[in-house]
């Protein structure tokens, strides 16, 4: 035979005998590359798992600093912001204020943590001021804002609010809210019969921030509830 049609026939016994060889080589390339996704999902796992719970010790501690009682949204966006450019992955905070005012005339939500109401700690870790504005930004004028449309004082008490109605010093009305189902007065104006009554609600919590990390391939994520009060 010429050079070029040289070749090697196996006979049966001998195909056998090769045959599981080639088997066992072709399932080893196949583990190790399973070996090796999974070895790259757990890293991501780890990542998105510590990035989680680092962002809500930080969270936790911008409370206890005082820090997210203004402009709540912007400062956590920019949390987050910081978060993804360290790490890589999708980091997103939602903040959640659990006492707002629905401004009847109007139809406006306006929440804490906006420059719709100012939260001033009275006694470190025992109660606060809330102080809402009533006008949108666009009806601003001279003295205004004014935030005393509502005025609550909220203290912490033995695993549960106390919220007093201290006062309104506008014209409009408002319905006042604990959570997103539970009203605690309605219909508040200047000289309602309600100012001054206090009620109580179970839980301290006054801030709930979503937090959900994730990789970009979506294979690993981290979704929590920080709650501060």
């Amino acid at each position: 035979m010429r050079q070029d049609q040289r070749g090697f026939v196996l006979s049966g016994t001998a195909l056998l005998l090769v045959l599981p060889a080639m088997l066992l080589v072709a399932s080893c390339f196949t583990i190790v590359e399973m070996g090796g996704e999974a070895t790259a999902l757990q890293a991501s796992a780890d990542k998105v798992f510590y990035t989680g719970r680092d962002a809500e010790r930080i969270i936790k501690n911008l409370w206890d600093a005082n820090l997210l009682y203004e402009n709540t949204a912007i400062l956590l966006n920019k949390l987050a912001e910081n978060y993804r450019a360290a790490t890589g992955l999708l980091v997103d905070f939602t903040p959640t204020w659990m006492l707002w005012e629905n401004v009847k005339e109007t139809g406006s939500i306006h929440t804490p943590g906006t420059k719709y109401c100012l939260v001033e700690e009275n006694a470190p870790d025992e109660n606060w001021y809330y102080r809402f504005e009533d006008l949108d930004e666009g009806e601003w004028g001279l003295g205004e804002p004014d935030y005393e449309e509502p005025v609550l004082f909220v203290e912490k008490l033995s695993g549960k609010l106390r919220i007093t109605l201290e006062g309104y010093g506008g014209v409009r009305h408002s319905d006042i809210y604990y959570s997103s189902d539970q009203k605690l007065w309605d219909d508040v104006t200047a000289g309602s019969p309600s100012i001054g009554e206090n009620k109580e609600v179970d839980g301290v919590v006054q801030l709930i921030v979503s937090v959900y990390v994730r990789d970009p391939r979506g294979a690993a994520q981290y979704l929590s509830t920080v709650e501060l009060g």
